[in-house]
Parts: structure tokens; sequence; C-alpha cells
């Protein structure tokens, strides 16, 4: 299966996303702040990254500039989460790409999913 990597630090939001991910057959994997998913996407290489972008520490925009600068997880398709209105321009600076914005939609999540993870594998 594949393996989707969920970086958010509000525990029933990142339970919330690993259940829907899972009724769509995905496999996901939730880290609760910036450090610890950059090592994860070093060593496991998820088919797909989906971040808050205010989680603590390194924040998501932070996260995603990284990931998008090592050759090693460039590749890796990069969503971020965000309840703000500046979210496309946000994501779209840190060269994210695609977002969903916060409250969001379970059917907004299978697509992002579909679109990005099925390509990836």
């Amino acid at each position: 299966a594949v393996v989707i990597l969920v970086v958010e630090d509000d525990p029933q939001v990142a339970r919330l996303i690993s259940l829907v991910l899972q009724r769509s057959g995905h496999k996901s994997q939730v880290v609760a702040d910036g450090e610890s998913a950059l090592d994860r996407a070093r060593e496991q290489r998820p088919a797909m990254i989906f971040a808050d972008l205010t989680i603590k520490g390194m924040g998501g925009e932070a996260l995603c500039s990284a990931l998008k600068s090592h050759e090693e997880t460039r590749s890796i398709p990069y969503a971020g989460l965000s309840g703000h209105r500046d979210i496309p321009e946000k994501t779209k600076q840190c060269g994210a790409d695609d977002y969903m914005g916060k409250p969001f939609e379970f059917e907004d999540l299978i697509r992002l999913v579909n679109k990005y993870a099925k390509a990836h594998s």
C-alpha cells in the first residue's frame, strides 16, 4: 500500500485524515512537527505529504521549502493544509504541489490523494 505522511499537531484532525485515507485504501503515518516530517520523508519517501502550515517548530512552509530544495525529496507531492485565507499564496511561495483548506471535505482529501499518490507509485 501507498504510505501518505500526515503532518498535523491537532490529534483529532490527524485521526480524521488517517481514517479517511484508510477507508480509501491508503496507509498513513502521522507526525506532529516539521523536523520529524523531514526525517520521515527522507527515510521512507512517502507517496504524498499533507502538512498543516501552522505546526509548531519548523512550520509547514519551511518544511515544504526544505523538502523541495533537496533532490531526494523534491518529487514527493506536497499539499499544504490551512484554515487561513492566504493558503493559495503561501503554498505557491514554498513550492507546494497543492493545498487544502480547513475545514475540508473528505472528497477533497481523496481527490488530492488520487491525483498525486497514484501518479507517484
